[in-house]
């Protein structure tokens, strides 16, 4: 890889995909490609991030293939190249299962977007590159009124284990990371639902989800983005087609 990298990362504007961004966007050696289709909200963050790392900030809808391909050949003709790739853009929409429209809609985002993103950034990757797609534990499990969402986690899984085996030619790695009950906007908009719906405080509703978890703590997404950025180091060049839970051992090992 290049003595700058160029680290690309999706849905960077909240949750994992920020934090991912603020671990890498520590080292002033690197420059960071940042798309968020809520590109209002990921300058509002970067106007006070002080990250070390140069940034350019797009706005993107990982969705809209033909807007992509639009994007990519900018990117390609503005920084030539891409060292590391990480997929954090997703929604987690729940859906009933005869829901046919929430269905495309998350399949749509998790798992097309998120291929899209892959195809297109494979002429830009650098042989020796990194690619990191953003999974769930729930692309190992089930989950009521969930179809939709553990499809396309289940998905993205299949896809980093086939798409690592096309790319070692290259020596690229693809691994996924599979986080669980990960402090974000996403969870606390989840918790929320689930007071309004049982008739309780949503503190009540913390410190019930607290008592599921082995560590009795939700996962920071810092602690996502530390794992993201083992994944792009030249310590974990010989890992891929990887699926990495991190779960605080809700999971048991699954």
């Amino acid at each position: 890889m290049s003595q700058t990298r160029h680290i690309l990362i999706t849905g960077a504007a909240q949750g994992i995909g920020r934090a991912v961004a603020e671990r890498f966007g520590q080292e002033p050696g690197n420059r960071l490609i940042l798309l968020d289709r809520d590109s209002a909200a990921l300058g509002q963050w970067l106007e006070t991030a002080g990250l070390a790392a140069e940034v350019h900030a797009h706005a993107a809808d990982i969705a809209d293939l033909e807007g992509l391909r639009t994007l990519f050949r900018e990117l390609e003709r503005r920084h030539g190249h891409v060292d590391v790739l990480v997929n954090s853009a997703g929604i987690c929409d729940e859906n009933e299962p005869e829901d046919i429209a929430a269905w495309h809609k998350v399949i749509a985002v998790n798992l097309h977007g998120s291929f899209y993103v892959c195809a297109l950034a494979q002429p830009l990757l650098a042989d020796g590159g990194r690619i990191i797609n953003m999974a769930s534990i729930l692309g190992r499990a089930g989950k009521q009124r969930n179809t939709a969402y553990c499809a396309s986690k289940h998905g993205l899984v299949g896809m980093t284990k086939a798409l690592a085996l096309d790319l070692a030619p290259r020596r690229i790695t693809v691994n996924a990371i599979l986080p669980a009950w990960i402090d974000t906007p996403m969870l606390q908009q989840e918790l929320a639902l689930q007071a309004s719906t049982a008739g309780l405080s949503l503190e009540q509703i913390q410190r019930n989800a607290r008592k599921k978890l082995p560590l009795r703590r939700f996962i920071e997404s810092e602690e996502v983005a530390a794992l993201a950025h083992y994944l792009a180091s030249p310590e974990a060049a010989g890992l891929t087609a990887q699926s990495l839970v991190l779960d605080g051992g809700v999971g048991l090992g699954m």
